[in-house]
């Protein structure tokens, strides 16, 4: 006959009580990563149509945008990040590597070289699309009206990305600190999947 162990009421309530918690700290962290890349509604514009992260939200119109989107603040972080979207037009907008430069130019690093040298630039072909993507961190720098600087953020990020449309080029530029863009990492690569040709 085999032995049988017997534990004591408290053991088997905490051991339960353990249990329940570890499922729920997994469910939420599940719940957590699944609204950053979980995509709400389709918007138009510059021949393309894309969908936008659900935890982001829509910003103050502003001139030669698209769209603005405001994501809040990661944990320590102060500033939001903005991901503003621009179209100028057909046979607008510059050449991709032209922006690319520029785009680069608006951050400092901290041994003086040239941003464009760190920056990590991919393209990609879809959907009969050409997407240019770049990621770069460094001091950014803040412009005012005529483009004068007009102040500098240490610890930031871009997360750019230019898509040859139908209609022109359209620019995807997202910049905030590292922290907070890093968490908005996965839901701006879910919008960038999400891009295809369509009516403005």
């Amino acid at each position: 006959m085999k032995n049988s162990k017997r534990y004591p009421a408290v053991f088997l309530i905490a051991a339960s009580v353990i249990i329940a918690i570890s499922g729920c700290d997994k469910k939420e962290a599940k719940t957590d990563a699944e609204s950053s890349t979980t995509l709400s509604g389709t918007v138009s514009g510059g021949g393309l149509t894309w969908s936008v992260p659900a935890a982001w939200t829509i910003g103050a119109e502003k001139p030669m945008r698209l769209a603005t989107y405001i994501i809040k603040p990661a944990e320590g972080d102060t500033d939001s990040a903005e991901c503003a979207v621009f179209y100028f037009g057909p046979e607008h907008g510059g050449e991709v590597d032209l922006n690319l430069q520029r785009w680069a130019g608006q951050f400092e690093q901290p041994d003086g070289r040239n941003s464009m040298d760190k920056a990590e630039i991919e393209a990609e072909s879809r959907d009969d699309l050409k997407i240019t993507t770049i990621d770069l961190t460094g001091t950014y720098l803040v412009s005012g009206a005529m483009m004068q600087v007009t102040g500098k953020k240490d610890n930031y990020r871009l997360l750019g990305a230019i898509v040859e449309g139908p209609q022109g080029l359209v620019f995807f530029k997202m910049t905030g600190p590292q922290k907070t863009t890093e968490s908005a990492e996965a839901g701006f690569k879910a919008l960038l999947k999400s891009i295809k040709p369509g009516l403005t």
